[in-house]
């Protein structure tokens, strides 16, 4: 699978002076950018392509002008490198409130092919819903004005119908024409009044449907549907009429699985083979999920009815949490910013991976608002606090480096007196841009860096202004200048305090940093973010990253201040993700070795269908994103043209397969005989990829489904589909139960609390003086405990194994027959936050994950409250059960359809009733159920467990479904 990041101008000045917070030269044309493919070399670079959206493109008209002209691979700023594949797309998040896409399908292939790209994309509209109760209004922002605004709409029309006002274009595509021709002119747009909002709401709605201001639809959610589509189709005819050089990708909408589906039916019989999900951007990871896994089995459906392979992208969506639904329902392809973004938006925004995150340390500038004296204090408080961070990160002397800033610091305002008496009136800076001025100064002044770092760009600013306007013809006051100097003179003279906090104390390093970094925090007011301060100077995770990053500027990743330490934090995470992206599906490259015949054919995907029929149909419909043909030129991949000449020179075989793995895991061949030349061989394992050589396809299929995961290989093929398992062999069965309020211990033997709990071990308690040691499972006597051992114990009798293990507020995961202390600790009194922060402490997801892991379980039951189920994060915690493996949640409606292999049981008060108990206790009668129906069940399901739980018997004594 291949991951693309979209293109927003994410560059970073390569010649930064981190020392002094400068950029490398004033003019921001005149530096050198560093994109993300220029920061990390070929092979590790963390993505696999690059999405360019005309919205973007269009945000300036210089560079718009310049992509046109150059194409995206020649541009001299953007210069992304030819091994990286493009796609562009319209935009459609830059249009969503304007009635229709402002772009002509035919004009939309003449962009892709200006710029040179990869893949292009049909013009989609976003699906928003249909509004409310009478549709959604578009209005033209143009048409406001004259002292009438929004807020001046009458309420019976706000409260129906659902107004998405913006600035429409001057002149719409033509095709707008055939739905909307009362919005075609070239006259001004005159203003609305009162009157045109007036009135019975259905009149004025039918009168604002034929005004040239406004587009009314009832059913905005099915217009935009079939308007994706019918440009699909457009698109689709004008783009085979053409001789275009990309390859044409479509992008479906939709609202709910189903409708996505359609979509997909209708664009696959038209002819597509790349479709790009569009949509899904921000949508909670469940939606996406179900969307994802019902549009994927579609694809599998068709390619295997069709012998025909179809890659598929999800347009904004990569989330770690994810992978096994875009892998297992054969995504080729996604795209997200979120990992870049994530550097400067919240906490948490220096990843490790997806349960390692810590929050960089915010060292401000001052703002625009603030007064000189102001602002010279912010620098100097923050310049000093970065010393301290710098001198830490080093593990040097925190005092002395401070001491060190301080004389530096105390040199400068005298030698900036100095040098302004001697040089203000120079020709150098007789100039008219401030910008030229100041690049003088930065020159030729040796502590002008140091002046802009320690006291502040508003001073520098404020001289060179000056400098502006003096001259030896018309000399200002050297008194103006003298009146800034003094100002920032009178706040250095409080500095530095530092050696203050620190000096004298018998301290470690952290101790000292944190000192300071507690007193900066406090004083700017950050001090809500102090805890996670803490963890982030403690852990030093700057230092557990190689990424060159890391490596070459330590510690100022991990500083949140400005766009050059930002981003670069941006790309060292989107290198992180890349990482987990790596483990959870692995880069599989597939090849069968070429023939001279392949010149014989216009298309990979022809020649391999006539000419390698076997290979075709064993690896058309894998869930990997590469396969093709090798020669030469190492692989090419199945969509795309033949080469006009085929060379089989081994050496030119080696050098290109050799570079093109650097890029992967993996490296699938199939050879007549199954081998290759062993400078083909040692060209691709010196890469660091491992090779695959076979000359059975169908075995090659199995071995790459195989280093899929263990999830791809279950069952007869890799879709996601409900386990099965045969309780006649026995069941290996996983409960995962509670502790309870209600538990049994002596009289007058001590009871431990929440905080005891945690300061000693259970071992430790257990070794005090009258404290009993009791079992777990006789420990919790509550009501759902005693009938889950009653389950418990009946499915034992029948020849299943069981495995039952509490989670206990008090000591964590314990195993039944764990021996405890009397305790009394509950999450149930807890906030989300607290339950989350003890249950860290405790370790309970790693060790409940440590037990999935060790176990090979047909069935895992999760008989937990909502306050248990936040104690192990109970939505990522079912990720962790296998695709051959049945879970068993309660009151988790919101895993339905997004799991094959995971079912929620509704465990709720009128079920509670229907089975004569009370809902605390109905888990475990639902267990007992279970337990006794089971023997009678040939083949178990997920479906087929929810019936056996609830199932009410019409007779209290039946012991047997008579349905099985």
């Amino acid at each position: 699978m291949r991951f693309y990041v979209p293109e927003w101008d994410d560059a970073v000045d390569a010649g930064y002076d981190f020392e002094h917070d400068e950029l490398s030269t004033v003019d921001r044309q005149e530096r050198e950018l560093s994109y993300i493919w220029d920061i990390f070399e070929h092979d590790t670079t963390p993505i696999d392509g690059v999405l360019i959206s005309r919205e973007q493109v269009e945000s300036s008209i210089r560079k718009s002008q310049r992509l046109r002209k150059h194409g995206v691979y020649d541009d001299p700023v953007l210069s992304i490198p030819e091994w990286l594949p493009t796609i562009s797309d319209c935009g459609a998040w830059g249009y969503k409130s304007l009635p229709f896409p402002p772009y002509d399908n035919a004009e939309m292939l003449d962009f892709y092919e200006d710029l040179k790209v990869s893949v292009g994309v049909t013009i989609d509209h976003l699906v928003l819903g249909s509004g409310k109760d009478k549709g959604r209004l578009y209005l033209d922002k143009r048409a406001f004005g004259g002292g009438f605004s929004k807020s001046d709409i009458p309420d019976s029309i706000t409260d129906v119908v659902d107004l998405m006002i913006d600035e429409w274009p001057d002149e719409w595509p033509s095709y707008v024409d055939e739905y909307e021709p009362s919005i075609r002119t070239d006259a001004a747009v005159t203003p609305f009044t009162r009157s045109d909002f007036e009135g019975d709401v259905d009149a004025v709605l039918t009168e604002l449907a034929e005004d040239s201001r406004a587009v009314y639809r009832a059913d905005d959610a099915a217009f935009r549907y079939e308007l994706t589509l019918d440009n699909a189709q457009e698109m689709y005819e004008q783009y085979h009429a053409g001789d275009y050089s990309f390859r044409l990708m479509v992008a479906i909408q939709g609202w709910d699985p189903e409708s996505y589906v359609e979509a997909l039916e209708y664009v696959l019989g038209i002819g597509y083979d790349y479709v790009g999900i569009g949509g899904v951007a921000g949508s909670p990871i469940h939606d996406v999920r179900k969307i994802v896994k019902n549009v994927g089995k579609s694809v599998k459906e068709f390619e295997r009815e069709h012998t025909r392979r179809i890659d598929t992208h999800v347009f904004g969506f990569a989330k770690t949490e994810g992978f096994d639904t875009v892998g297992r329902s054969g995504m080729t392809s996604f795209d997200s910013a979120s990992m870049l973004r994530s550097a400067w938006t919240g906490g948490d925004n220096y990843r490790l991976d997806h349960d390692e995150r810590y929050d960089a340390i915010r060292v401000r500038y001052p703002s625009n608002r603030d007064s000189l004296d102001e602002s010279v204090q912010k620098s100097l408080r923050g310049r000093e606090t970065l010393v301290a961070l710098r001198a830490y990160d080093a593990e040097g002397s925190l005092t002395d480096a401070v001491h060190e800033w301080h004389e530096l610091a105390a040199t400068v305002l005298p030698k900036t007196r100095e040098y302004l008496r001697e040089h203000r009136h120079d020709s150098r800076y007789d100039q008219s841009l401030l910008q030229d001025i100041e690049a003088t100064l930065r020159d030729d002044f040796e502590y002008a860096r140091e002046l802009q770092a320690s006291f502040s760009d508003a001073l520098r600013g404020k001289i060179v202004k000056l400098l502006r306007k003096d001259s030896s013809e018309d000399p200002l006051p050297f008194s103006e200048y003298e009146d800034l100097l003094n100002t920032a003179e009178d706040e250095f003279a409080t500095f530095p305090r530092t050696p203050a906090i620190i000096d004298g104390a018998d301290s470690t390093p952290y101790d000292e940093i944190w000192a300071v970094v507690e007193d900066y925090a406090t004083w700017i007011g950050d001090d809500d973010l102090l805890e996670d301060y803490q963890r982030t100077l403690a852990n030093r995770p700057w230092e557990k990253c190689e990424c060159p990053i890391c490596e070459e500027h330590g510690i100022e990743v991990c500083i949140f201040r400005g766009n050059d330490r930002n981003r670069r934090r941006g790309f060292h995470n989107t290198r992180r993700f890349y990482d987990e992206f790596d483990d959870a599906i692995p880069k599989i490259l597939i090849a069968v070795r070429g023939s001279a015949g392949l010149s014989n054919y216009d298309t990979i995907e022809e020649y391999l269908r006539s000419e390698e029929p076997e290979f075709w149909q064993q690896v058309h419909d894998l869930p990997v994103a590469e396969i093709g043909v090798f020669d030469a030129s190492g692989v090419t991949e199945w969509w795309e043209e033949t080469n006009s000449s085929v060379s089989f020179s081994t050496t030119r075989t080696a050098d290109n397969l050799g570079e093109q793995s650097k890029r992967y895991q993996h490296l699938f061949l199939v050879t007549p005989d199954g081998d290759v030349d062993p400078a083909l061989a040692e060209g691709v394992e010196s890469s660091n990829c491992e090779l695959h050589t076979f000359s059975d396809s169908a075995v090659l299929r199995r071995d790459v489904l195989e280093a899929c995961g263990e999830d791809y290989v279950v069952g007869d093929d890799f879709i996601p589909h409900a386990p099965e398992a045969n309780p006649a062999d026995g069941l290996n069965i996983l409960v995962v139960d509670q502790c309870s309020g209600s538990k049994e211990f002596p009289d007058g033997a001590p009871v431990f609390d929440a905080e005891e709990t945690l300061k000693f071990s259970r071992e430790e308690l257990l070794d005090r003086e009258n404290v009993p040691g009791i079992a777990a499972s006789d420990l919790y006597t509550g009501r759902q405990q005693n009938y889950v051992r009653e389950a418990v114990r009946k499915l034992r009798d029948g020849g299943h194994q069981v495995s039952r293990y509490f989670i206990s507020a008090g000591f964590g995961l314990v195993p039944e027959n764990e021996p405890l202390p009397p305790y009394e600790v509950t999450f149930s009194s807890m906030k989300v936050a607290e339950i989350r922060d003890r249950s860290s402490k405790l370790h309970i997801r790693s060790d409940l994950e440590k037990v999935f892991d060790e176990g090979n379980f047909d069935v895992v039951f999760f008989t937990l409250g909502k306050d248990y189920y936040n104690s192990i994060d109970i939505d990522s915690m079912i990720q962790r059960i296998r695709a051959d493996q049945i879970g068993v949640v309660f009151n988790r409606e919101i895993v339905d359809e997004q799991f094959d292999n995971i079912v929620s049981v509704p465990a709720r008060t009128d079920d509670a009733k229907n089975h004569g108990t009370i809902v605390v206790g109905l888990k475990g009668v639902y267990l007992k159920n279970f337990a006794r129906r089971v023997e009678n069940i040939e083949l178990l399901n997920p479906g087929l467990i929810e019936t056996l739980c609830r199932e009410v018997d019409e007779d209290p004594t039946q012991v047997e479904l008579k349905q099985y």
